[in-house]
């Protein structure tokens, strides 16, 4: 990441998460990396949103659907059992 300087870095649990600053342009851009799962995001945040992307990464992450996972989604406890019963 040529240009962009760390400028916050933690770990919790399995997550590492950066804030970087991009001091050419004065771009922030947060990057995750769940070691569990193996999921990576980047994502560019705003001066004013910058703290919470970094402590909450995932929750602000575009969302990927199952398919593009390569897994069905999860069935609900309900059709779990209905699939049971026939």
């Amino acid at each position: 990441m040529d240009g962009y300087v760390d400028i916050a870095s933690r770990r919790a649990g399995s997550i590492d998460v950066t804030l970087f600053w991009d001091g050419t342009n004065g771009r922030l851009l947060v990057v995750a990396h769940d070691e569990l799962t193996g999921e990576d995001v980047e994502i560019p945040v705003d001066r004013d949103q910058a703290d919470e992307v970094y402590r909450h990464p995932f929750a602000y992450a575009p969302q990927k659907s199952y398919a593009c996972a390569g897994r069905s989604a999860p069935r609900s406890r309900k059709s779990r059992a209905r699939g049971a019963e026939g």
